[in-house]
């Protein structure tokens, strides 16, 4: 188990170094929260960053969890607050970004991170747990079925689909055959 967990670290390691190429505009500022009522009565709060325009980050991919739903490029300690302390926290020189790739491992999800004048924002969001429903689909499950949720994807190969909506990502990676092995929301 330890050696499979080795590995997974690795290679998100090695995907968030060739995300953090080049992806940040370095202008997020502020973020809004906004609750929803949900099924079963529950609230639902929403956390969205905004950079330095006046639309801030739109899209349409965001990761809920616990009832929070978190869009990449929130604030991280936004995201910790509403996700709890039960995480591993790794720092890492980054030689694709600026600085330092902060990773943090809950046991059902990955965040990966990176710190913009002393502030740690969110840019990747990865699931590799099938007891998270990422909106209608979990890993394990069938690429039909993010393709019934989402329709045709802007991006399909043997290895997966990506969607693309405002500054959001959507990455769904399956085995090379049509099932799903990880799910990641990004910042695009």
């Amino acid at each position: 188990m330890k050696k499979s967990k080795v590995i997974t670290t690795v290679i998100g390691l090695c995907v968030v170094a060739s995300m953090f190429a080049g992806c940040n505009d370095g202008g997020a500022t502020g973020e809004t929260a906004a609750a929803t009522r949900i099924e079963g009565g529950q609230t639902q709060i929403s956390i969205e960053a905004s950079d330095s325009s006046e639309e801030g980050i739109t899209g349409a991919y965001k990761f809920v969890y616990n009832g929070y739903e978190i869009a990449p490029g929130s604030k991280a300690d936004s995201a910790l607050a509403a996700f709890g302390d039960d995480y591993d926290r790794m720092e890492v020189a980054s030689c694709a970004y600026q600085g330092v790739d902060i990773i943090y491992t809950y046991p059902n999800f990955t965040l990966y991170a990176f710190s913009d004048n002393g502030v740690e924002y969110i840019n990747v969001i990865e699931v590799e747990d099938p007891i998270i429903d990422c909106g209608g689909f979990s890993v394990g499950d069938n690429i039909s079925a993010v393709k019934a949720v989402y329709g045709e994807p802007e991006v399909e190969d043997d290895y997966g689909v990506l969607y693309r909506s405002g500054d959001t990502e959507l990455q769904i990676s399956t085995d090379g055959a049509e099932k799903i092995v990880a799910i990641v929301f990004k910042r695009g």
